[in-house]
């Protein structure tokens, strides 16, 4: 039996020891209670077990738990300029098997930590079992979706460390790729702005319905794209909104 009410508070615990005058843990705090939360709802939107959906909820709170050293220790969310951080949480998690404090039952825990190993890919690795596969596609669904929030509010400063990114360009191949309905590639992005575009490219690679329903709901393309409004943004506006209203109508 997990409980969740008990990892919250465990979590809460560990991520206070780290500053909280830099906007970034602030940031990533809260970003993990959301997905959480947004792992939940779309786990019971599915009509999954009680089982499955404490489950999800559970990696959700896991799955970037890595961040803070990550942040400690290189002062960047940029896994490319540090380290992994799927993979810096699994350590975390698995030192002085920190893991158990959040759940007692080690049943779970090769799921809990293929789920986070593969929440943070470019795809999910071959090979998962059934249970393992469809818990990395909620975290995978769960974690874009506060992505794609954070973008609505969270100030440039604290994204990119620059006051505004607008005077940047989109570089085509990334243009392209939004464009093709494709997310983009990594090393396509030279700009803060490709940047930018990219992240809302993550609905091209949501799984579920419910995820879709959210993102319509909350409207969350549209106050992206209001705060970079330019022209090839507009384009992108325009093909991600008929993308998603065709994912709802399937």
């Amino acid at each position: 039996m997990l409980d969740n009410t008990k990892a919250r508070n465990v979590l809460k615990t560990y991520i206070d020891k780290y500053d909280f005058s830099n906007p970034r843990i602030k940031l990533k705090a809260n970003h993990i209670f959301r997905v959480a939360d947004a792992a939940k709802k779309i786990a019971t939107e599915l009509n999954l077990t009680k089982e499955e959906i404490d489950l999800a909820e559970l990696i959700g709170l896991l799955h970037d738990i890595g961040r803070f050293e990550q942040l400690r220790v290189y002062d960047t969310f940029k896994d490319k300029e540090s380290v992994n951080h799927a993979e810096m949480g699994i350590k975390v998690l698995k030192e002085n098997n920190f893991i158990k404090q959040f759940c007692n039952d080690e049943k779970y825990y090769d799921i809990i930590f293929k789920a986070i190993y593969n929440h943070n890919r470019y795809k999910i690795e071959d090979g998962l079992d059934s249970e393992t596969l469809l818990q990395a596609k909620i975290i995978r669904d769960a974690d874009k979706i506060d992505i794609l929030n954070l973008l609505v509010f969270e100030n440039f400063e604290t994204l990119y460390k620059k006051k505004e990114i607008i005077d940047e360009p989109i570089t085509q191949n990334v243009l392209d790729s939004m464009l093709e309905g494709k997310q983009v590639e990594r090393k396509y992005q030279k700009t803060s702005m490709d940047d930018w575009a990219s992240n809302i490219g993550y609905i091209y690679d949501i799984y579920f319905k419910p995820s879709f329903k959210i993102l319509k709901e909350k409207d969350y393309i549209n106050k992206i794209i209001d705060r970079t409004k330019t022209p090839e943004m507009e384009k992108i506006r325009e093909y991600v909104n008929k993308y998603i209203d065709r994912k709802i109508a399937e």
